[in-house]
């Protein structure tokens, strides 16, 4: 790791920290709420996967903590961990696990998903929603997710992707390169946090059409994808070793 690599990657963290009051509410507002939806079909598919328990679950880029609550809350059995660099999107996460009485179940620790400090074989599954498009180090944030998931564990991501209708493209790149990108200024009063949104999707969009070879490289099987959205955003599902996934 260089220090321009470090430096690019706590310029990123910084980054998270400085918008994190505001984190939430532009969310919901950028997305017209629907990113609510889209947190809750990640669950939903989960649900429909047969013969799976969840006893240990990682949420990867954890941000303020709201899969990790849903999580927490469908599967009561299970035990979470948040993992995210960023030290005040942790804080409100925090804040929000209290409110809903889940400190007991879900525990948060600052990190990053390239050296995940856990030993190998510990998770049923792993969640990433919208955090991957931000990992530095994809190849060896993927490694590290194989090695600490258990044999036939699951990995879903939530993620932004291109759409393939040429209409709905249109009116996406339109509405996120200029008007996301103003809102999310004129509230946050950080332009370098939303110009960066819109160019990671842009960016992250190579790797979503090439996620299937990605993650076959590093040892995943039976992957599979699910577009919502009119393909605005993305699940990919896939499993630690060829054993085939029951839905």
């Amino acid at each position: 790791m260089n220090k321009n690599s470090i430096s690019s990657e706590d310029k990123l963290t910084k980054m998270f920290d400085n918008i994190s009051s505001k984190y939430d509410f532009l969310n919901h507002i950028l997305s017209f709420g629907i990113d609510i939806l889209w947190r809750k079909k990640v669950i939903n598919l989960l649900i429909t996967i047969k013969k799976k328990k969840y006893k240990k679950i990682l949420d990867l880029a954890t941000g303020t903590g709201d899969l990790a609550i849903l999580l927490a809350k469908k599967f009561r059995n299970a035990s979470i961990i948040g993992l995210d660099p960023s030290e005040k999107m942790l804080k409100i996460a925090k804040n929000k696990i209290k409110k809903n009485f889940l400190e007991k179940r879900i525990t948060l620790i600052q990190g990053y998903s390239q050296n995940i400090p856990f030993e190998k074989n510990t998770f049923d599954l792993v969640t990433i929603a919208f955090g991957i498009r931000n990992f530095k180090y994809i190849h060896l944030s993927l490694q590290e997710i194989y090695r600490i998931l258990k044999p036939l564990g699951i990995l879903e991501i939530l993620e932004f992707s291109n759409p393939s209708n040429p209409y709905i493209k249109i009116f996406y790149h339109l509405y996120s390169h200029s008007i996301l990108t103003r809102i999310g200024t004129f509230f946050s009063k950080n332009y370098f946090a939303y110009n960066y949104l819109q160019e990671s999707i842009k960016y992250f969009s190579y790797y979503g059409k090439k996620m299937k070879k990605l993650l076959k490289y590093h040892g995943f099987k039976n992957y599979s994808t699910k577009e919502l959205t009119f393909g605005i955003v993305s699940i990919y599902l896939s499993q630690k070793n060829n054993s085939k996934i029951y839905f």
